[in-house]
């Protein structure tokens, strides 16, 4: 039989190139090996920054949450500052019916008109309601009703009062016309 041509020393070089290649190959791979590991720790440290992140986002929401529904009584307060532009004639109407019975004084005619608009940034009414009252009128009926149409919810303010003395008579005053600013939203 023939005996293969592989000669120790050929072998020999064979093995040690194939341990060179495999020494170079395990390099290659732990350098690619690293460097998808370092990739992968930067996604999870970035997904671990988010979801801290995420968790104070989560408490910042709660107590904001919180606060808003401590503090509901002042938002409800809040919206009844403003009549709405569909229901204040009937709310200011209601309203001033009201507070006339209440100091004795008999309301006669109501005419509603809208303010000139006012610039942006100020407060100030945007509807009139001019209404006339039945003369004479107990002067201190008047500042009752005056009184009680300032401190009204949704906000109303006197704009115009039209008042004129009557002779002989110190406690009542002739009033023609009253022209109150109804704040609306």
């Amino acid at each position: 039989m023939k005996k293969s041509g592989l000669s120790p020393s050929a072998l020999r070089g064979i093995l040690s190139t194939m341990i060179v290649l495999l020494i170079v190959l395990a390099g290659v791979g732990f350098y690619f090996a690293q460097q998808w590991l370092q990739e992968y720790a930067v996604t999870v440290s970035h997904k671990v920054a988010d979801s801290t992140a995420s968790g104070t986002d989560v408490q910042a929401l709660n107590k904001l949450q919180d606060e808003l529904t401590s503090r509901q009584d002042i938002a409800e307060k809040t919206t009844t500052m403003f009549a709405s532009v569909q229901t204040f004639q009937t709310q200011a109407v209601k309203d001033l019916g009201v507070y006339a019975a209440a100091a004795g004084i008999t309301l006669s005619q109501f005419n509603f008109s809208e303010s000139a608009v006012a610039p942006a940034g100020t407060s100030g009414p945007t509807t009139t309601v001019t209404i006339t009252l039945a003369s004479p009128v107990s002067y201190t009926k008047l500042l009752k009703f005056i009184k009680a149409i300032e401190g009204n919810l949704p906000k109303m303010q006197i704009s115009g009062i039209n008042l004129s003395r009557i002779e002989g008579d110190s406690q009542s005053v002739r009033i023609e016309q009253l022209v109150i600013g109804v704040y609306t939203r």
